[in-house]
């Protein structure tokens, strides 16, 4: 073959290579998703746009997940149904944990709130040994305690770690929160 030939060939296959984007790497079922949420905030649907809402979702798409959410257009003839702000609260549901994913898209700011919950049920023991693990790390202050329960913020950060311990059973829940500018 000809070495031009093949240097155009192996040009053109990078060329290629590099127009795909991750959401065309993944399956029909998280495209899906994503597609919905970017129809129901009515961001532009850019690759950015698609990139955000896909790195936010895709920790959660493990085996037999499922999902379903609700949006300003949920509740027919509410107030918010036509609002310029729009949300879609996610549930994402995985045989390790359940998750809310809240995007709340501020069209006349151009930006989006990403609001994320993950609940993890497990063995008191080892939700205890979670919480000693963030009780000596110094990025995180304890906001309050109980017998029952613990609550932590990270230091200069929307997070929030919470641990709530009811022997022979625990819940860890956390809570992160970012704002996204869309161009």
């Amino acid at each position: 073959m000809n070495f031009k030939v093949l240097l155009a060939l192996l040009t053109l296959l990078q060329l290629h290579l590099f127009a795909l984007d991750d959401i065309s790497a993944i399956p029909e079922s998280q495209k899906k998703v994503v597609d919905s949420i970017i129809l129901k905030l009515d961001t532009p649907n850019t690759q950015k746009v698609r990139k955000i809402i896909l790195e936010q979702l895709q920790p959660f798409f493990e085996k037999d997940w499922s999902a379903h959410w609700v949006t300003n257009y949920t509740a027919a003839n509410s107030k918010i149904e036509k609002s310029d702000t729009k949300f879609v609260d996610v549930m994402i549901y995985n045989n390790e944990r359940v998750t809310n994913i809240n995007f709340i898209f501020f069209k006349k700011e151009r930006q989006l709130v990403i609001h994320i919950k993950q609940y993890i049920e497990g063995q008191s023991d080892n939700i205890l040994k979670l919480y000693n693990k963030t009780k000596k790390n110094p990025d995180y202050e304890r906001e309050n305690e109980t017998d029952h329960y613990a609550y932590f913020t990270k230091k200069g950060y929307m997070d929030v770690n919470v641990y709530h311990i009811k022997s022979p059973c625990g819940m860890v829940i956390y809570e992160s929160t970012e704002f996204k500018d869309i161009e």
